[in-house]
């Protein structure tokens, strides 16, 4: 009988771990993909000879080139 109690508790501890587990390895995975969107929006916006230097989770530092050529630029919606 202990055996058995002991075994439900167990199961159910671990259980509840996992899906607390996976909720926070979720909720990292939605964060990691809404910056990498944002990132790739802001980077098809700049003008022609930027660079970007990304630092991974401490940010990215941008240098922003001249916008003397019109031809290759993105669309008006980057204004």
């Amino acid at each position: 009988m202990v055996t058995t109690t002991a075994a439900a508790l167990l199961t159910t501890a671990a259980g509840t771990a996992g899906a607390f587990l996976r909720a926070w390895l979720r909720s990292r995975v939605q964060c990691r993909q809404a910056r990498e969107a944002s990132r790739r929006d802001h980077v098809r916006c700049l003008p022609p000879g930027s660079r970007i230097v990304d630092l991974g989770e401490r940010g990215v530092i941008v240098e922003v080139g001249g916008r003397a050529a019109s031809a290759g630029r993105p669309a008006d919606d980057c204004e």
